[in-house]
C-alpha cells in the first residue's frame, strides 16, 4: 500500500514515498493506486506528465527520453490526454484479470478483450534484433506517446504466461488492492508490505483481542 500522496502535480510529489514491491514491472503499474470498497484513494497517477515520471522511476525512461515525451505532450496535449486515460484503462483491467485468477475466478470476457486489443496495437511497434551473441525484443516508433505502455504491457504478457503466475497474489489488507508476486518459500505471503498492511492487520486483531476481555 502506498504511503499518503498529497499533490496531484509530479514535480511536486515525492515519488520516493511509492513502494515498489509487487515483484513485476506490470505488477507495480497496477499498484500506483489503493483500491477501497468505495473507490480509489492514494492516487499517483492523475495526468501524462505523472504516467511519464513513474516510468522513469521504473526505469523504462531515461531522463532524455522523458524530457522529449513530455515536449511531445505539450505540442499535442490532446493525444497525451487520450494516452493516459488508454494507460488507466490498462491498469484497471490488469487489476481485474489478476485479482479474478487470485481469487480461482476466470477473467470477465470483456477485460480479456480489450486487453488484447491493447495487446494487437502494442505489438505493431516491436521487433526482433539482433544483439551479438543472441536476439532481444526492441520497439520501433519511439516518437509515439503510447510508447509509455508497451514495456508494461509486455511486463503483463510475460507473466500472464509464465508458470509464476500462480505465485500471483492480492494483499489481504483492508481497502488496498495492491498485488505481488509471492516468492516465499512456503507461499504463505499475505500482505503487500508487512510495515504497513501486516503492522495495521496486526494491530486490528489486537484491538479487537483486547475488547473480549
Amino acid at each position: 500500500m502506498s504511503m499518503d500522496s498529497t499533490s496531484s502535480n509530479a514535480s511536486y510529489r515525492d515519488w520516493t514515498r511509492l513502494k515498489r514491491v509487487g515483484g513485476g514491472l506490470c505488477l507495480d503499474f497496477v499498484n500506483t493506486v489503493d483500491r477501497e470498497t468505495n473507490g480509489y484513494v492514494n492516487e499517483w497517477l492523475n495526468d501524462f506528465a505523472d504516467l511519464v515520471m513513474w516510468e522513469q522511476l521504473a526505469q523504462i525512461l531515461t531522463t532524455q527520453q522523458a524530457k522529449h515525451l513530455l515536449a511531445q505532450a505539450k505540442l499535442y496535449p490532446n493525444h497525451a490526454q487520450a494516452t493516459f486515460h488508454q494507460a488507466i484503462r490498462l491498469r484497471e483491467v490488469l487489476y481485474r484479470i489478476f485479482s479474478a485468477f487470485c481469487a480461482d475466478r476466470s477473467p470477465q470476457p470483456e477485460d480479456l478483450e480489450q486487453f488484447n486489443t491493447m495487446l494487437t496495437q502494442t505489438y505493431t511497434h516491436s521487433k526482433l534484433v539482433f544483439t551479438g551473441n543472441g536476439f532481444a525484443w526492441s520497439w520501433t516508433d519511439c516518437d509515439h506517446l503510447e510508447q509509455v505502455l508497451w514495456q508494461v504491457m509486455r511486463s503483463a504478457t510475460d507473466l500472464l504466461t509464465d508458470p509464476n503466475l500462480n505465485r500471483v497474489r492480492e494483499c489481504a489488507g483492508t481497502d488496498c488492492g495492491w498485488v505481488f508476486l509471492d516468492m516465499s518459500r512456503n507461499r504463505s505471503r499475505r500482505w503487500c508490505d508487512m510495515e504497513e498492511c501486516g503492522n495495521r492487520a496486526k494491530a486490528r486483531r489486537h484491538y479487537e483481542r483486547s475488547k473480549e476481555f
